[in-house]
């Protein structure tokens, strides 16, 4: 079975480096979605390893930052579809970011439950080893520590070699007259 992001086109390519791609794709929720993925193909979020899937999160948040102060967004979504039941219909694991204004129709939230104490206390003992968190380490990785983008990295010196240029916008700066997207945030919490 062909995967649509392992055979993405380069047209589509905001950036790669040899472990990560960020790409703009022509299905999407609200104009200027951006899709971060591992080049290597995973399915699924448990196969990523932590290495990369640190990278996959720095580079998602960069992206949202750009997105706030490029585009205008008043807000993102940050999606993983993580399996069939949780609506992944690619076969391979992504990040969305999707771009969000005030009244722009899109849905994404849903209505929480509350749960009965014996559920809570279900759930407690299915997640938990004799009272004690524990947290799974899949035991074909190797302990990483979590790298994330970096503008001085080794990736973006070759990125540059490769097609002569730096393709990506520096979202750390703001422009002068521009207010920063967290201030407008803040300032709409009740």
């Amino acid at each position: 079975m062909s995967c649509e992001l392992c055979e993405i086109r380069k047209a589509e390519i905001l950036y790669q480096d040899k472990e990560i791609v960020v790409a703009v794709k022509d299905n999407v929720l609200t104009p200027g979605q951006i899709t971060v993925f591992p080049k290597e193909h995973f399915t699924i979020m448990e196969m990523v390893p932590s290495k990369i899937m640190g990278r996959c999160l720095g580079a998602a948040k960069k992206i949202s930052i750009a997105v706030f102060e490029n585009m205008g967004a008043q807000g993102t979504n940050i999606l993983i579809r993580n399996g069939l039941a949780a609506g992944q219909n690619l076969p391979h694991f992504c990040i969305e970011i999707i771009p969000r204004q005030e009244n722009d129709g899109l849905k994404l939230s849903w209505e929480p439950k509350q749960l009965m104490e014996d559920e809570l206390d279900q759930i407690f003992l299915q997640l938990t080893d004799d009272g004690e968190v524990t947290l799974v380490e899949d035991k074909r990785q190797k302990k990483e520590e979590v790298e994330v983008l970096d503008e001085d990295s080794e990736d973006v010196e070759e990125n540059k070699k490769d097609n002569g240029k730096d393709n990506r916008k520096n979202p750390k700066t703001l422009d002068k007259g521009k207010e920063n997207y967290l201030l407008k945030s803040l300032r709409r919490m009740p």
